[in-house]
């Protein structure tokens, strides 16, 4: 089997001046326990802002003094709004000593998910691919019905609808592990309710060792 690192630097190499996005980690991305899922990236990564395709590569494994953190600082004005919420999340779950990765169906940058063009959205959809088969991941939680929709759309599956935040953690196996699915944690729809649901599938992934 090709080696993850390989496949990732094959599949990010810049198209446009633009790279794709396929994670943001605070962790060696070989190490993560939990994919965070979302549709697609609101921010664009441009090869001026990031530098070398290496340097690239070195701040997605968060390594040589380099961090997706910093990288993200450097591509970025200022953060989008889901960005607070996505690192909350990841904090209730390295409070259980779990570590995560936020990732996306779509690994390609539009200011909004319909903005995708069809091309991005085929090659985004390969790199969230090798992210699902080479990170170990023990449990996903996908954030959001477009988010839902198309992750069932990627794997051909029937997936469950958007609980309510008042719901039991809601989810279906995929590679005979838990995928959870969350109202959304991106505006315009994201709701401070979710987070008691949230709370409750932490529990429940914690649960599962």
């Amino acid at each position: 089997m090709i080696c993850f690192e390989d496949r990732i630097r094959e599949l990010t190499v810049p198209f446009k001046g633009i790279y794709p996005r396929p994670w943001m980690t605070d962790t060696d991305p070989t190490q993560a326990d939990i994919l965070i899922v979302g549709a697609s990236s609101a921010k664009t990564f441009h090869v001026a802002d990031v530098g070398r395709h290496d340097q690239f590569i070195d701040a997605l494994w968060n390594r040589n003094g380099l961090s997706c953190r910093a990288m993200y600082s450097a591509a970025t004005t200022k953060p989008s709004p889901t960005r607070p919420n996505l690192d909350r999340l990841s904090r209730m779950l390295t409070d259980k000593g779990l570590a995560s990765l936020q990732t996306n169906v779509t690994c390609a940058s539009a200011r909004y998910d319909a903005e995708v063009s069809k091309k991005d959205r085929a090659h985004g959809t390969r790199v969230f691919m090798a992210v699902v088969t080479h990170v170990p991941w023990t449990a996903m939680i996908i954030y959001g019905a477009g988010a839902t929709d198309r992750f069932g759309k990627a794997f051909g599956l029937a997936m469950p609808k958007v609980p309510s935040p008042d719901s039991a953690p809601v989810s279906r196996l995929v590679y005979d592990r838990p995928v959870f699915v969350s109202p959304t944690l991106a505006s315009p729809g994201y709701r401070t309710s979710v987070w008691p649901y949230l709370e409750r599938v932490v529990m429940a992934i914690d649960g599962l060792r």
